[in-house]
């Protein structure tokens, strides 16, 4: 799959992307309108939003242009993780990629930027889907080389379709610039010709919850510091640790090890079986401890030293959860905490504070608005402390939300709440927290706080943790369980630990 080289001028190379994170068990399905709530940008103004970024997509373009390459943008589309994409807005982003790219044509090379684990309305392999209309366009002989989500669920028709497939090697995301920008630097090498791609995908029998997938801890890490190993090998272009999205149910979810050799297919495929054998063998590790809101915000609350950060990694909002789960705040309520801080994602009781106006006692109901999956509204009452428009700057140029999004983060018109000695943040849209300005910038300050809860399972850790005296994980409600055997699979390839 090479393309020509000799062609006059600077080369012409495509790029856009299409990222979702889809949860197939959430009821409410995901629109163009929550698209275009994230980002949604065509065209030129793709490369205008989204050069500078610390997003993978960002690092593809910094790294493009420094080539000279002539870059052709497609468009560039991200949701926040929720539910099953309806069909017509996946058949209209799939169409105005594929009519840009088909515009652009002929074209030296095609970088993507997908997450891997998306799924549409009559359609489980949605990546799959989208790269093989692109490589009909475009031909056999034109490289393309497809940015991952360590996240995805990856089917064997994706690996033979791409040239290379890379992935973010961390969880909290912090590399995704430097995923795009290698992406690009081996597009390079594809167009001078200096690599003969081949590739290999092992699968190990198991599935992780996402609560299992950081990559400094077990059971990740270790394949991560072979895999490193293995990449020093001149052989070896690069290899994909995907832990997967156990959320997403399709025949190929689960975690899979991608290794891309420079013509060695034999050491691709031994490369990619003893890394997944090697991840088998930590499934044991995929398991954590969890303690009842009720007796977390007790513990937190007899620690000296704060924040405390109370882990809701049910509500995990990075994982396509509602975000308005309420079983740590009728917890903190019920054990009368002092400075506790919960972000609620709750657009009608935004409206009501806000015609309330600043200073304002309300009594209203609070979260759990959704579905049935994370808790009952809460009735408090309490003083309206401050309003804002939920825009704020990331504080961590890297972080997890700039892989997708960019540094830019809009939470729609935004309340602090306090509600006795609790801050309720009430967000019109949810939004993951993966940093400290989300707080700060409405006047909440993180450092004082005595317990702080989270509604992520891993990402919060690069912005939090280097404040937090500890963190505790919690037994809550919602839709992103540690306990997958709660959830109704209908396309798993069975048996699979810990199903099985």
């Amino acid at each position: 799959m090479m393309s020509p080289v000799g062609r006059a001028g600077a080369r012409r190379i495509a790029i856009g992307g299409i990222l979702h994170e889809t949860h197939s068990f959430m009821e409410r399905a995901t629109t163009r309108a929550d698209f275009a709530d994230q980002s949604l940008h065509f065209g030129a103004e793709m490369l205008r939003v989204m050069r500078g970024t610390r997003s993978g997509i960002g690092g593809m373009i910094d790294r493009a242009t420094e080539m000279g390459w002539q870059l052709l943008p497609t468009l560039y589309a991200a949701a926040m993780p929720g539910g099953t994409v309806t069909a017509a807005a996946y058949a209209e982003l799939l169409s105005q990629l594929c009519s840009r790219l088909e515009q652009s044509l002929p074209v030296d090379g095609l970088l993507l930027a997908l997450h891997g684990a998306m799924v549409a309305e009559g359609q489980l392999d949605a990546e799959s889907d989208i790269v093989g209309r692109a490589r009909a366009l475009v031909g056999e002989a034109t490289p393309i080389a497809v940015l991952l989500d360590m996240h995805g669920n990856i089917s064997p028709r994706l690996v033979e379709l791409a040239d290379v497939l890379l992935a973010y090697d961390t969880n909290p995301h912090v590399d995704a610039f430097a995923r795009g920008v290698e992406a690009a630097a081996i597009m390079s090498r594809l167009l001078r010709r200096e690599l003969r791609p081949t590739a290999a995908c092992a699968r190990p029998a198991l599935l992780l919850p996402a609560q299992s997938t950081g990559t400094a801890l077990p059971p990740l890490a270790p394949v991560h510091k072979r895999a490193a190993e293995m990449e020093t090998l001149d052989e070896v272009v690069c290899i994909a640790v995907m832990a997967g999205f156990a959320y997403a149910d399709t025949p190929f979810t689960g975690p899979s090890i991608i290794v891309t050799t420079d013509g060695q297919p034999e050491l691709a495929a031994a490369c990619a079986d003893e890394l997944s054998a090697l991840l088998y063998t930590q499934r044991s590790t995929a398991t954590s401890s969890f303690l009842a809101p009720d007796e977390a915000v007790r513990l937190a609350d007899s620690r000296k030293q704060g924040p405390v950060i109370l882990v809701d990694s049910a509500d995990n909002i990075g994982g396509g959860t509602t975000g308005d789960g309420t079983d740590a705040l009728v917890a903190m309520l019920a054990n009368d905490v002092d400075e506790g801080t919960i972000v609620l994602a709750d657009a009608q009781a935004v409206d009501i504070c806000w015609r309330a106006g600043i200073a304002a006692e309300v009594t209203l109901d609070v979260g759990g608005k959704v579905d049935r999956w994370h808790g009952p509204p809460v009735t408090v009452t309490g003083a309206v402390r401050a309003l804002s428009d939920g825009v704020f700057e990331c504080e961590v140029p890297d972080n997890h939300f700039a892989s997708f999004y960019g540094s830019t983060v809009h939470m729609g018109r935004s309340v602090w709440l306090r509600v006795a000695g609790v801050n309720i943040l009430l967000t019109e849209r949810k939004t993951p927290p993966l940093d400290l300005a989300q707080l700060r910038h409405i006047g909440i300050v993180p450092e004082s706080q005595r317990m702080i809860v989270v509604k992520s399972a891993v990402a919060y850790r690069a912005a939090y943790m280097p404040i937090a005296s500890e963190a505790i994980e919690m037994d809550t409600a919602g839709l992103c369980s540690a306990n997958l055997a709660r959830f109704p699979y209908r396309h798993l390839q069975r048996p699979l630990y810990p199903l099985d």
